[in-house]
């Protein structure tokens, strides 16, 4: 059992994990060196990733990873359109825009009627798919300036989504993939 006495209370709801879309090694690796460079705390909790569900309300069952199997199977796999850079401000966060959104918070909509997941926390519904640069924990003030820099830095792409990632978090709230459940075919356990 995962000891979390030690967590902030935000970050206690998120000791089951949850699932993401987990970019692929050489877009990972790019957004990571943007991540360390302008939100470091941010960037030692996760990689680069897109959240697709909220946390999980309890340590998944084989029943419960059988029901979300069912449900990603009804989903094919397809291009992620990320970019540009837009951001929530005054709200201190900077994000790349994901395409298509909706397609992404059907997938969010159809696992969250599981009931598997915990719908208590703020963001459940108007969710806007997203992959986070910085959300202002660390590093130099998060404001236009800063984006007009990063967006000069940054550019635009295109991936294959084929699976969603579950991640858990270890004590010291570092999420590292566990499981990857492709979609439309079987699971396999991620690779240690």
């Amino acid at each position: 059992m995962l000891n979390i006495e030690n967590w902030q209370e935000w970050q206690k709801p998120y000791q089951y994990g949850t699932l993401v879309i987990w970019p692929p090694d050489s877009l990972r690796s790019s957004v990571n060196s943007q991540r360390e460079r302008v939100d470091p705390l941010s960037q030692s909790y996760c990689e680069a990733h897109i959240s697709v569900t909220q946390p999980f309300g309890h340590d998944p069952s084989p029943e419960d990873w059988e029901m979300i199997r069912k449900v990603l199977r009804g989903f094919n796999g397809f291009e992620i359109r990320f970019g540009p850079l837009n951001s929530f401000l005054p709200y201190p966060c900077i994000w790349y825009e994901i395409q298509p959104a909706q397609l992404v918070v059907q997938i969010r909509n159809a696992l969250h009627a599981t009931g598997l997941f915990n719908l208590e926390m703020k963001h459940p519904e108007n969710f806007i798919p997203h992959m986070t640069i910085t959300e202002g924990l660390s590093g130099p003030e998060v404001n236009e300036a800063l984006l007009e820099e990063l967006q000069r830095q940054s550019g635009q792409g295109t991936f294959i989504c084929e699976e969603l990632s579950y991640i858990i978090p270890d004590a010291s709230f570092h999420f590292k993939p566990a499981r990857v459940l492709p979609l439309g075919w079987q699971e396999q356990e991620a690779a240690n």
